[in-house]
Formats: C-alpha cells, sequence, structure tokens
C-alpha cells in the first residue's frame, strides 16, 4: 500500500518571495531570518560584489565570514543596474516579488517607480523625509549622533580617557536586522496581495533614540544625563542590588550576594577570609555598597585560585544568584545550546567549516513538524548562483532577462 509522505516543513514563510537590495548588514540580517523561516529571498548584487564580502573575520580563502552568516540560505544574483536595461530589470524583479528590502539608495537604482511595487521596506541613516534625509551616514555615525553610543559607554570612572565608541559587532546593525524582519512582515500582511503595496520608512536613527529608554526616563526625573562619570559613593551596582565581576583561574564569574542572608552564605563558600569579619568593610548591605570596589579586590584573591564552574556550583547550592561569564568558545561547546542544535555548520568553497548560530527559537508546528537547524549548511556562493531561481521569477511576466544586465549567468 502507497503511502503519501508529505514533503518537509520548509517553514511559516513558504511561498514567500523577497527581493533585498543594497549593501546593509540591518537589511542583510532581516532578510536572512525571512529566509530562515522559509521565504525565498533574491539577493542581488552589483557586478563588483557586495561590499560585505570583503568585511572581517575572513577565510583562509578569503570569504566573509560575516558576509557567509548574513546571507546564507539566499539566491544571489549579480545585476548591474547602471547598464543596459538593468533599472528596467530590477523593477521586473520587484513586481514578481511579495516583499522588497532595501536601502534608500539601491531604491532609486529602479524599483521606486515600478508600478506593481509590492509591500517595501527601506532602510536609511535619517529616514526619507526631514531636514537630515541624504545625509551621508553610516553605522558609526548613527550610533552616535542618535545618543546610542554615549548611553552604552557610561558610566566610567575618567571620561576624558574612555570617549564612547561604536557599539561592539555590529550590535546596532543586528538589532536593526530584527526591526526590519518585523515591519517587513507586517507589511506583508497589511497588503494582502494589494499593488502597490504599503511603504515602511526605516530610520537608523529613529531605531537607535527608540532605544534610549533608561536616558529619557533618568532626565525626566531631573538625572543628569549629559555626564558619563561614574559617582563612586553608587558603588557598583546593576538593576538595583550589588554586582560582582570576579576573575578566575579560568574565565571568570558575576555574583550577586546583596542581601546580608545571601551574603553570610557567600562568605561560607569563600571560606570565611578574615577580612569578612570586618564590620566596617561588610557589616550590611549599605556599608557593602560604599565598599564595593574594595570587596571586589578582596573576593578576586580568592576567586582567581579556583575554576569559574566550581564557583558557580557552589554558589548554586548556597542559594546566592552567580553565573559564568561565557566565552565564545564556551559558547560553541554549552551542552544546552548543543541539545538544542542551536548552532549550525556552514561550510566554505575552502573546506572550512565554521559552527554559527541558527534561528534563535524553535519552531514546532500543532502536528508536531519541526523547523530543521543546527544543520550543515553552505556558505553563499558567487553573485550569479541564484539564476535559476530568478529565470523562475522573470518567467512570470513572459520574457527572459536581460544578459547585458545580469552577471554570473
Amino acid at each position: 500500500m502507497n503511502r503519501f509522505t508529505p514533503p518537509p516543513f520548509r517553514g511559516p514563510l513558504a511561498g514567500l518571495k523577497v527581493l533585498e537590495l543594497g549593501s546593509d548588514i540591518s537589511v542583510a540580517f532581516g532578510a536572512r531570518l525571512l529566509s530562515d523561516l522559509g521565504a525565498e529571498v533574491v539577493k542581488v548584487e552589483p557586478p563588483e560584489g557586495d561590499a560585505l564580502r570583503a568585511e572581517a573575520p575572513l577565510t583562509a580563502r578569503g570569504e566573509s565570514a560575516l558576509f557567509a552568516y548574513l546571507n546564507r540560505g539566499k539566491a544571489l544574483v549579480s545585476v548591474d543596474a547602471a547598464g543596459a536595461g538593468g533599472r528596467e530589470l530590477l523593477g521586473d524583479l520587484a513586481g514578481q516579488c511579495d516583499l522588497v528590502l532595501a536601502t534608500d539608495a539601491a531604491l532609486r537604482d529602479g524599483t521606486e517607480n515600478c508600478t506593481r511595487r509590492p509591500a517595501t521596506l527601506v532602510v536609511s541613516g535619517q529616514g526619507l523625509t526631514g531636514p537630515g534625509t541624504g545625509r551621508p551616514s553610516s553605522s558609526f555615525i548613527q550610533q552616535h549622533a542618535s545618543g546610542f553610543a554615549f548611553h552604552q559607554a557610561s558610566p566610567v570612572t575618567d571620561p576624558e580617557a574612555t570617549p564612547p565608541v561604536g557599539c561592539a559587532d555590529f550590535e546596532g546593525d543586528m538589532a536593526g536586522g530584527l526591526v526590519v524582519a518585523i515591519a517587513a512582515l507586517w507589511a506583508v500582511e497589511a497588503a494582502d496581495g494589494a499593488r502597490p503595496g504599503p511603504l515602511v520608512d526605516l530610520s537608523h536613527e529613529d531605531l537607535l533614540v527608540y532605544m534610549l529608554v533608561e536616558p529619557f526616563a533618568d532626565w525626566q526625573a531631573g538625572m543628569d544625563v549629559t555626564d558619563r562619570r561614574r559617582d563612586p559613593g553608587k558603588g557598583l551596582t546593576i538593576a538595583g542590588g550589588l554586582v560582582w565581576y570576579l576573575p578566575c583561574a579560568d574565565g571568570a564569574v558575576m555574583v550577586s550576594p546583596r542581601e546580608d542572608h545571601q551574603w553570610a552564605r557567600w562568605c561560607e563558600v569563600m571560606g570565611h577570609p578574615d577580612w569578612t569579619q570586618d564590620a566596617s568593610l561588610c557589616g550590611d548591605r549599605v556599608v557593602r555598597t560604599a565598599n564595593a570596589a574594595r570587596l571586589q579586590e578582596l573576593m578576586a584573591r580568592w576567586s582567581t585560585t579556583q575554576r569559574n564552574r566550581d564557583v558557580v556550583e557552589a554558589a548554586k547550592q548556597a542559594r546566592v544568584a552567580c553565573f559564568p561569564v561565557s566565552t565564545p568558545r564556551d559558547l560553541i561547546e554549552n551542552v544546552q545550546l548543543r541539545a538544542r542544535r542551536f548552532f549550525d555548520e556552514v561550510r566554505f568553497a575552502d573546506g572550512t567549516a565554521l559552527p554559527m548560530p541558527a534561528l534563535p527559537f524553535r519552531f514546532i508546528t500543532q502536528s508536531g513538524e519541526e523547523m530543521a537547524r543546527g544543520g550543515e549548511r553552505p556558505a553563499p556562493g558567487k553573485a550569479g548562483d541564484g539564476g535559476d531561481l530568478l529565470d523562475t521569477l522573470l518567467a512570470g511576466r513572459g520574457g527572459a532577462p536581460k544578459r547585458s544586465a545580469v552577471g554570473g549567468m
């Protein structure tokens, strides 16, 4: 008896066709999230290739790990927007897709006048309207202009010696990618198939200012939000309680024995060194707050002789909040993340395989089907490898792609 075998579950966005235009980390990351959920994403590169292909870190053969992380699973095509038929081709591509994700510069290369324009999300530094529109910008400039870098780099002991810099590891850009994906799904839902679809004008500056909840609340409370200097009288406190960073023999931990009863049990974990009997140094929470920096030095003398996992386990048994400060290597070897198949193995042309985070959640249907993650995936190839999908899309308009405008085919 023949039994019908259903096709593998491709994700909730299976059948959604997305066109990605322009070189921007937020756009690329948002499009990749949609691709991970089953959407077919066509990424258009210029003939010389996307600028992010040269972004470090690089493999031995010069392939960018960041580019692979942002673009795996997409169909890559090369289109010369300035060449013969290039603008028309981009317009035709947009007309065959359900969603366009683009930078403001890329949108002007041919899709903005598409008569069958689908839902479109445009990412720019300052938005499509206002006196700052079109001002030269970059992620670094946006983080400073918005006040985000200032907030992220506060407070410090010596502001003159430690100026604010851009967020590490493209944090601001990746946060923008999450907003791109969320706003794009809303745009597709709002369009409901209608043409032209809605236009979402997403400004990096708006996004970063939107995230500044704490300084706006402090300002409303009458606090000085212009001074980055740490107040030594406040001790080292985070989220309303004492928190210490303690180096260990093989890493570090964060520990928070904030209440008196927690402090007493933490002293037991440390073996009751003599200084813990000094009431003027650590007699109660108020005293410990005033002496937080000195206590950190004393506790570090003990913690540097211990393994971080042993400190965490002993603190857990004593019911004291404590957790390891994980390095990237620790995360790759983390048994919980491995059990949840969190990392994909992305294999490059030279055989190099790098672990990269998959979707940050599991997706299980009502019938028990689960989206695959934690497997091996090929790194993005050369621009032009997505020619088959390009042909399929353009077949819907009744014509073949103009070879003069398409590279790598």
